[in-house]
């Protein structure tokens, strides 16, 4: 990217802006997330219900992320798609605080998601570009991101007290706002120099790739049964006998621990293969949803929370390093799409609607023990997968290795 670019503004005003752009945006996750299916419960919605409305927001990334994407790239008209997105859906968020009926909300909800589909996806590609200009890493500007939501959710939960209110949706709301004027220094990305291939061929010949479509299939069964997780914990620790207060507490220690592995994480992808780290964070993952399968009441579930880090970090990173390395630099953009879909998108809406259709019959504690066994399961294609890759990275590194030695 030309030095022009950022010119007009300082480099360390860039990446502080971004870093406020994060903190802001994920602080708004952290308003919003742990709280809204005890929120839909309290409306008195059946699992049912609180599953549909649960996928509406995944369905945005998995169908609308793409769209807007291709938009921004070809007009460079990122920083607008950005801000419209945000200010459009701090509006949607306040209406939304005054609605109660199932009806009302399902238009509602899915126009945050037409909003918000994109809006990670855009914050990252910044930060790609300018953690190249500046030489910072993306963890340490992604940090931001845990910062705020840690705060998020602990302000917001004591403020609530025992139950939650729609006190959370106004606070998501203002947070959206705050986000849109953190992107006000953010910098212009330049337009394409050339049109790009077809979407759907860069797509094909990836999905025709046996190791990424094994990790494709593996990511969709992760983000499937930590999608139930996500989306009932609040439901699983009410009905534990706890409050929003642990709700809120149980969400940021979550992020806490997930804070020194998007510090650190890299040195351990340097040190071990992408394969290797995303096979022990499956493995994690089961240990963490096997307790909990434990209906213990009170802090028990903080024990669980504290693997999230080695579990759901060291998964993103690993997931994203992996197909990067599979697809290569010229369809990298492809992967990374077709790898936020699959886990982001499609296994999300898989969780949502699996645990909404389970939960009134079997509970919140009865769901996370079918997420136990999908994760089992996930394990098992994770390491059949870990192999077949393996095996091809050495089987195409052998040839180089020949014309080396020859040479």
């Amino acid at each position: 990217m030309p030095n022009s670019l950022l010119r007009s503004r300082p480099a360390i005003r860039a990446s502080a802006w971004l870093s406020g752009s994060y903190f802001w945006y994920f602080g708004a996750v952290g308003c919003l997330i742990p709280y809204i299916s005890v929120y839909y419960r309290h409306l008195s919605f059946s699992g049912f219900q609180i599953g549909i409305l649960s996928a509406i927001l995944p369905l945005g990334i998995a169908f609308v992320a793409p769209l807007c994407g291709t938009l921004a790239d070809t007009f460079s008209a990122h920083r607008l798609l950005l801000r419209s997105a945000l200010v459009l859906a701090t509006l949607t968020a306040l209406a939304i605080s005054q609605v109660t009926s199932f009806i009302a909300l399902v238009p509602l909800m899915a126009l945050l998601a037409l909003c918000l589909a994109a809006v990670p996806a855009m914050l990252d590609g910044f930060a790609m570009m300018i953690s190249a200009q500046e030489g910072v890493a993306f963890g340490r500007l992604r940090v931001w991101g845990s910062i705020g939501y840690i705060l998020s959710v602990w302000l917001v939960a004591w403020q609530m007290g025992q139950s939650v209110s729609n006190f959370f949706l106004i606070a998501y709301a203002v947070s959206l706002l705050l986000t849109c004027v953190s992107t006000l220094g953010l910098p212009k990305v330049p337009a394409l120099a050339q049109a790009r291939q077809p979407m759907w061929r860069g797509i094909s010949v990836m999905v025709r790739n046996p190791s990424v479509a094994l990790v494709l299939l593996t990511v969709y069964l992760v983000t499937s049964n930590a999608n139930i997780m996500s989306n009932y914990l609040s439901i699983y620790i009410t009905e534990l006998g706890g409050t929003a207060q642990l709700i809120g507490t149980a969400s940021a220690v979550s992020a806490i621990s997930e804070m020194p592995v998007l510090i650190f994480g890299h040195s351990l992808l340097n040190r071990f293969s992408s394969r290797k780290i995303l096979a022990l964070a499956i493995a994690v993952y089961f240990v963490r949803f096997l307790l909990y399968t434990v209906p213990l009441p009170g802090n028990w579930v903080l024990l669980a929370q504290l693997l999230h880090g080695l579990s759901f970090g060291l998964y993103l990173m690993a997931s994203v390093t992996l197909v990067h390395e599979l697809a290569g630099r010229e369809r990298a953009a492809t992967a990374q799409g077709l790898l936020s879909s699959t886990s982001f998108g499609f296994g999300a809406i898989t969780g949502a609607l699996v645990g909404g259709a389970l939960l009134d019959r079997m509970g919140a504690v009865g769901i996370f023990q079918v997420a136990a066994g999908g994760m089992l399961i996930a394990l098992a294609v994770g390491l059949f997968t870990v192999r077949v890759v393996g095996a091809a990275d050495a089987q195409q590194q052998r040839p180089r290795q020949i014309a080396d030695q020859e040479s």
